[in-house]
């Protein structure tokens, strides 16, 4: 039975790690993004699954292009906060959830994607 493990990626990692930090020195300005990169790592660790994000948006086309992606989720964190993952196979046995991007709104995953774009 495949295992599945959620991981941040490099740059949200290193965000969170500053947000820890911000936080341990009384600055609460990114609580909120902290708090949703941890809803996003426990939705996963949940082993809940986001929607699959169609290939030919322009957002797939976005971390195709970033990260070398070859597939792409999207879960509703809350009414509004997104986020956007991928799945990779570490070996036959664990699948690697990376978590790539958190957005605290939906309006910023909608100019991510150029949607609002005629």
């Amino acid at each position: 039975m495949k295992e599945f493990i959620p991981k941040l990626s490099k740059e949200l990692f290193e965000l969170k790690i500053k947000i820890e930090k911000e936080l341990s020195q009384e600055n609460k300005t990114n609580e909120n993004l902290y708090q949703l990169i941890n809803k996003s790592i426990n939705f996963l660790k949940q082993k809940r699954t986001g929607a699959p994000i169609s290939k030919k948006l322009p957002i797939y086309k976005y971390f195709e292009k970033k990260y070398g992606i070859t597939n792409l989720f999207l879960i509703d964190i809350s009414k509004e906060a997104r986020t956007i993952y991928t799945n990779t196979s570490n070996n036959e046995f664990q699948i690697l959830q990376i978590i790539l991007e958190v957005y605290k709104s939906h309006k910023e995953y909608e100019k991510k994607g150029r949607y609002n774009k005629h």
